[in-house]
């Protein structure tokens, strides 16, 4: 009895037991529960229980002969035809997690949360920080600039990776990009340049990078053990986040 015979019955949803089963009476043929028993290890008190479940799954079949049940496996075919089985369920659950989460998503906007600020912790929370900005650059006015002050280079090279996609987001749409970063010129600030943005240089010493997207007013920072940020949604704070941006870009070196 190979084991990845086994192992790909157990992918299709056969349990250990059942294809140990179905994998024995391939080889005996047709028999009655003792040669199962024996050949498939299992103990004759489980056997019944295994059989009748791999019966109902189509697996085996069985006649009466001398008033004993001699079971018989079904032709491996049975094996495709599980498989496309488990394959339509898959596409069945994708089609109902769709309806989901559009579903979820018409529930979300049909009233205003009390709360207008979002705490992320860890770097799984940083990554849906960004997922969710990235998302709303399909709905972003073009004529509203992103502004980003950067800090420190380990403030954002880890997270280029995940602000690559944001950017072909928001180049795909047409939205400009100011941002800030520290004095040396780099291969990243120069790529930015390439996209759609302006890009000036300060002395940075600071950790945190923060930045102004519409009327929301992000800040983080990745350096320490916990990475941690807030969203914050309210015009004050965005309105003031944009002119102390622009106080800085003013006196940023091109």
């Amino acid at each position: 009895m190979e084991e990845k015979h086994l192992q790909s019955l157990e992918q299709i949803g056969l349990s250990k037991s059942e294809a140990k089963s179905y994998l024995a009476l391939i080889e005996l043929k047709e028999s009655s529960t003792g040669m199962i028993c024996e050949k498939s290890e299992i103990p004759s008190s489980k056997i019944y229980v295994i059989l009748n479940t791999l019966i109902q799954k189509g697996f085996v079949s069985y006649r009466m002969q001398n008033n004993v049940k001699v079971f018989m496996p079904s032709s491996p075919e049975i094996i495709k035809d599980v498989f496309k089985e488990k394959q339509q369920n898959i596409i069945n659950e994708g089609v109902e997690l769709e309806k989901l989460i559009e579903s979820l998503k018409s529930k979300q906007g049909e009233k205003e949360s009390f709360s207008k600020y979002r705490y992320f912790e860890g770097m799984s929370g940083i990554r849906a920080l960004w997922l969710g900005l990235t998302e709303e650059l399909h709905t972003l006015p073009k004529e509203n600039t992103i502004l980003v002050y950067t800090g420190i280079k380990k403030a954002y090279e880890s997270m280029l990776g995940l602000y690559e996609e944001f950017h072909k987001v928001r180049i795909k749409n047409k939205i400009n990009y100011h941002i800030i970063y520290p004095l040396e010129e780099t291969e990243v600030s120069k790529r930015r340049k390439r996209q759609l943005a302006e890009v000036k240089f300060m002395k940075l010493t600071n950790e945190a990078e923060w930045g102004v997207m519409g009327n929301k007013f992000f800040i983080q920072y990745i350096t320490q053990k916990v990475p941690r940020a807030f969203l914050i949604e309210d015009e004050i704070f965005a309105i003031t986040f944009r002119q102390v941006f622009n106080q800085l870009w003013k006196s940023a070196k091109e």
